[in-house]
C-alpha cells in the first residue's frame, strides 16, 4: 500500500522536470513574469477601490464666500454650527448650515450641497457623488458588497481551477478583475450599477496570483520552492505599498483607478507564456497534453524529455483513479478535538483578517497624512513577517500568534486612552502602525498552525474554509468604521479589544506543532495535542525540521 501513495507519483514527477530542467531559463523567465511583476500589479486592484471610496472633511455648501474676502474657515464660522463629534470633541457640523447667518439658532439640512476638504484629493469616488451625510453608508455599502464578491469568488475560481484547469482561472479572473474596476470608474452615477461592478471586480481580486503561483511551485526545485512563495508575498506587499503613493500623485480616483487596473491587461496576451498545471493535467487523465506542456518547458530550457514519460503518467493517473478519497467535509466532525481545533483556528483566521480590514479601510479617517499612514502599515508588514519566522522556529507557534494577538490587544487599548485628544494624531497612528506589524506576525503563525495541526486529507478544505468563513466575517467591518464615525471613535477599538483578547485565548487552547510529530491521516488528529498541557509541552516530542516547508508543498500540490 505504501506504493500506491500519491508521494511517490508526486516525487516522480519532480524527477521529469529535473531531467527537463527545473531551473533553467524557463523557470527563470516565468518567475519573472508570473511571481514577480504580476504580484506588484495584481495588489493594486485588490486595494484601490477602497483608497477611492475614502471621505475627506466635509461641510454644507453656503454660496455667497465668493463675493467677500473671508477665508474657509471664517465663512465657516459664520455659516456653520458646532457639534461634539465622534471623539467628543467641538468641531464643525457636516450636515448642517445655518438659516442665515444673523440668526445662528436656526439650522438645515445641507440644500446646496457639500464642500469638500481638498488637501489630500482633488476628487474621490465620494466627493463626486456627495456620500456623506444621509448618503454616508454608500462607501460602507460598497466595500461590503466587495468582500462577499471575494467569498462567492473563492467558490467560483475553485470550481473553476479543480474543473478546468489553472490557466483558465487565471484569465477569467484578470477578466473580471479588470472589467469589474474599470467599469467602477465609469459607473458611480448609478449607485446600485457601481456596486455590482465592485462585486464583479472583487471576484477574483485575491486568488488572481493563485494559479501562476501553483504552476511555479510545480516546475520548480524543491529548495526553491519556499522561497518563490516568499518573494511572490514581497511583490504583493510592494504593490500595496506603491499604491498609496500613485493616489498622492494623481489626487483623482478615476485615472487613480485606470492606472492601477490598467497595467495588469498586459496579461491578457500572456498565452504564449504560460503552461497548464502539470499535476491538474495528469490528475485529469490529459497525459497528451500533460507531454505537450512538459516539452514546451523542455524546449525553452534546450534538454530532451525523458523516453519513459508517457508510461509514467499513465501509471500515475492509473494510480490516481483506483484511489479512495476521503470525505473532506465530514472529516472536521471526526472527533471532538478536530472540531475544536477547527474553530479555534477559523476564529483566529476571523479575527486578523476583521482587524486587517478595518485598518486597511480606517486609514482614510485618521488625522495626518492618509497616504503616508497607508504606506507605513504597509511596510509594517514586512518586519512582522520576519519576526513571527524567528518567534515560531525557536519558541513555537503557539507563542508566535499569542505574542501577535497580545501586542494587537495592547495597541488597541492605548488608542481608546487617546483617540480623544487633539494633539496625539502621531501616537495614534504609530499605534496603528504596530497592530499592522503584530497582525502580520500573528498571521503567519496561525497560517503555519493552520498547516500543521490539520491532517493531510482535509488540509487544503481546511484551510480555505477557514478563510472563507474570515473573509464573510470581513463584510461587518465598514459598518463597525461607520459606528465610530457616527457613534463614538473608540467603538471600533474597544470591540477590537475584545477580539484580541479572543485571540489570545484561541492561542492557549490550540496544541502547540513544533517539535511534535504532525497527524498524517484523521486517526492522528483525533489524539493530536491530547498528551500536551497547557504549555504545549509533552513528554515524547519528535522534531522534524523543515516540516512547514514540507507541508506548504504538499499543500500546493493538492491544490
Amino acid at each position: 500500500m505504501a506504493k500506491d501513495d500519491p508521494k511517490e507519483t508526486s516525487f516522480d514527477l519532480d524527477i521529469v522536470m529535473e531531467k527537463i530542467g527545473n531551473a533553467g531559463p524557463y523557470q527563470k523567465s516565468f518567475f519573472l513574469k508570473f511571481n514577480l511583476i504580476l504580484p506588484v500589479l495584481a495588489a493594486m486592484p485588490y486595494m484601490n477601490l477602497i483608497i477611492s471610496l475614502a471621505t475627506p472633511d466635509h461641510w454644507c455648501l453656503v454660496p455667497g464666500r465668493e463675493y467677500t474676502n473671508y477665508t474657509i474657515d471664517a465663512w465657516k464660522n459664520l455659516t456653520i454650527p458646532r457639534d461634539i463629534d465622534s471623539k467628543g470633541l467641538l468641531s464643525y457640523s457636516k450636515c448642517r448650515r445655518f438659516v442665515s447667518m444673523g440668526d445662528p439658532e436656526k439650522t438645515v439640512q445641507c440644500d446646496h450641497g457639500w464642500s469638500y476638504d481638498y488637501t489630500w484629493y482633488d476628487r474621490t469616488a465620494s466627493t463626486q457623488n456627495d456620500w456623506v451625510c444621509e448618503n454616508e453608508m454608500v462607501p460602507a455599502n460598497t466595500i461590503a458588497v466587495g468582500f462577499i464578491g471575494e467569498v462567492v469568488g473563492t467558490f467560483l475560481t475553485g470550481y473553476v481551477s479543480d474543473n478546468y484547469g489553472r490557466m483558465p482561472m487565471f484569465f477569467i479572473s484578470l477578466s473580471m478583475v479588470m472589467i469589474g474596476r474599470i467599469m467602477s470608474s465609469l459607473t458611480s452615477d448609478w449607485t446600485y450599477l457601481f456596486m455590482f461592478f465592485s462585486f464583479i471586480g472583487s471576484l477574483a481580486s485575491t486568488t488572481l496570483i493563485q494559479g501562476p503561483l501553483v504552476i511555479a511551485m510545480e516546475i520548480s526545485r524543491p529548495e526553491d520552492r519556499a522561497l518563490i512563495g516568499m518573494i511572490v508575498f514581497l511583490a504583493w506587499n510592494a504593490g500595496l505599498s506603491i499604491l498609496p503613493l500613485l493616489m498622492w500623485w494623481l489626487r483623482d480616483w478615476v485615472p487613480f483607478l485606470l492606472a492601477t487596473t490598467l497595467p495588469c491587461g498586459i496579461y491578457l496576451f500572456s498565452r504564449p507564456w504560460i503552461i497548464e498545471s502539470p499535476r491538474w493535467l495528469v490528475s485529469k487523465g490529459k497525459v497528451d497534453r500533460c507531454i505537450k506542456e512538459l516539452q514546451s518547458v523542455a524546449n525553452a530550457n534546450k534538454t530532451e524529455m525523458p523516453t519513459d514519460v508517457e508510461k509514467m503518467l499513465l501509471i500515475h493517473c492509473d494510480m490516481n483513479s483506483n484511489r479512495k478519497h476521503e470525505n473532506r467535509i465530514l472529516g472536521f466532525f471526526s472527533s471532538p478535538r478536530l472540531v475544536k481545533n477547527a474553530i479555534l483556528l477559523m476564529c483566529s483566521y476571523c479575527i486578523i483578517l476583521q482587524i486587517y480590514i478595518f485598518l486597511v479601510v480606517n486609514v482614510t479617517n485618521l488625522d495626518g497624512n492618509p497616504f503616508l499612514n497607508y504606506l507605513f502599515q504597509a511596510l509594517a508588514e514586512f518586519p512582522g513577517f520576519v519576526l513571527a519566522k524567528v518567534i515560531s522556529d525557536r519558541y513555537g507557534r503557539r507563542y508566535a500568534s499569542f505574542v501577535g494577538f497580545s501586542m494587537t490587544f495592547v495597541s488597541c487599548t492605548l488608542i481608546t486612552f487617546f483617540i480623544n485628544g487633539t494633539s496625539m494624531t502621531f501616537v495614534i497612528n504609530a499605534l496603528c502602525v504596530l497592530m499592522k506589524f503584530s497582525l502580520s506576525l500573528a498571521y503567519l503563525s496561525v497560517n503555519l498552525q493552520a498547516l500543521e495541526i490539520y491532517p493531510t486529507c482535509i488540509r487544503q478544505t481546511g484551510i480555505s474554509v477557514g478563510i472563507i468563513f474570515a473573509s464573510s466575517m470581513g463584510t461587518l467591518v465598514p459598518y463597525i468604521i461607520n459606528l465610530g464615525i457616527s457613534v463614538n471613535a473608540i467603538l471600533p477599538y474597544m470591540i477590537y479589544i475584545f477580539c484580541a483578547l479572543l485571540g489570545m485565548i484561541c492561542c492557549i487552547f490550540l496544541p502547540e506543532t513544533l517539535g511534535h510529530q504532525l497527524p498524517e491521516t484523521l486517526a492522528d488528529a483525533r489524539i493530536f495535542g491530547a498528551e500536551q498541557d497547557l504549555w504545549g509541552r509533552s513528554r515524547k516530542r519528535h522534531y522534524m525540521p523543515d516540516r512547514a516547508d514540507a507541508l506548504l508543498k504538499e499543500t500546493i500540490n493538492s491544490s
